[in-house]
């Protein structure tokens, strides 16, 4: 283990200002430079960002996820989550990593599992029968990381939802269940996020497609589109729709529902916690089950 030294106490004070946002463009272009008003404007972006635009159309939905394959019986016919399972859900956690609101790291439910587990089990299975988790579940803490281009511009910075263990420990295990089904009906060619797939067979199916074409003389174009913060925009009841269409039990639905029922966040901005806003759309990144939760938005489309 690296001692603490001023070399390294260095590199996270640079980390840590790489993440001070000085100045922020308005929605017109304008450069804002007071602190609260750049709150202001980051808040509105993401509290935006996540209000629902669905429009129900029962005529194009119909057509759209017409013929998607289905799951099976058994993926359907699960009970209440299991202690075996939400240990299995916390020995496969990475320690080490911010915990959520509450501030109860991966370390703490280890070494106090034996004397929480039996309450933690009764607390989710309540939960999952009344459709509703406690607050602390419900409300994450968004961070924002720097990416690409002009950090300015507020689409420029990656929101991360800093999520409770307790919450990570059920997701965990609803995610297992859920890996086992998706890979059931998610076209082979998609690799994102299914089990026992590595995206490396995307990288080899391209070179291939390009070394036939090139040997039979056949003139051939790749497309790349790029969805503009697209976990951020998959609307909840166009999941359930398509969830639904794949042959999920309404029980099996219910469960994964119950973890984006009245769900709040609250934006972490240069070191302080601005107010909670409501979360109506999006899968939270950070989450096990998202990125099974996209593949399966999105599938519609790609088939």
């Amino acid at each position: 283990m690296d001692a603490p030294t001023s070399f390294f106490f260095g590199l996270e004070k640079k980390n840590g200002q790489r993440r001070v946002i000085h100045s922020l463009l308005s929605g017109t272009g304008q450069e804002i430079t007071e602190p609260s008003q750049i709150r202001r404007r980051a808040v509105s972006f993401y509290s935006t960002l996540y209000t629902s635009e669905y429009e129900e159309g029962e005529t194009l939905s119909e057509g759209f996820c017409n013929g998607l394959p289905q799951v099976s019986e058994e993926a359907n016919s699960q009970p209440g989550v299991t202690i075996q399972e939400l240990q299995t859900a916390l020995q496969g956690m990475q320690g080490r990593r911010a915990p959520g609101i509450d501030g109860l790291s991966v370390e703490f439910y280890r070494a106090y599992w034996d004397v929480l587990s039996n309450d933690l089990l009764d607390v989710f299975n309540e939960s999952l029968a009344s459709g509703s988790m406690p607050v602390s579940c419900r409300r994450a803490v968004i961070t924002l990381l720097p990416k690409k281009g002009n950090l300015q511009d507020i689409k420029n910075w990656r929101p991360v939802s800093l999520l409770c263990v307790d919450y990570k420990l059920l997701s965990k295990a609803l995610a297992t269940r859920l890996g086992r089904a998706v890979e059931q009906v998610i076209h082979r060619d998609q690799t994102y996020c299914v089990p026992g797939r590595s995206m490396v067979d995307n990288v080899h199916l391209i070179r291939d497609v390009l070394e036939v074409s090139s040997s039979l003389d056949i003139n051939t174009g790749l497309i790349s589109l790029d969805q503009e913060k697209a976990f951020d925009r998959v609307e909840h009841s166009f999941l359930w729709k398509v969830m639904e269409k794949f042959g999920f039990s309404a029980g099996f639905i219910a469960k994964i529902k119950v973890l984006y029922n009245n769900i709040e966040s609250v934006l972490k901005f240069n070191g302080g916690l601005c107010a909670p806003f409501r979360v109506c759309r999006g899968v939270r990144q950070g989450c096990a089950l998202s990125g099974m939760l996209y593949a399966l938005s999105l599938e519609p489309l790609l088939n």
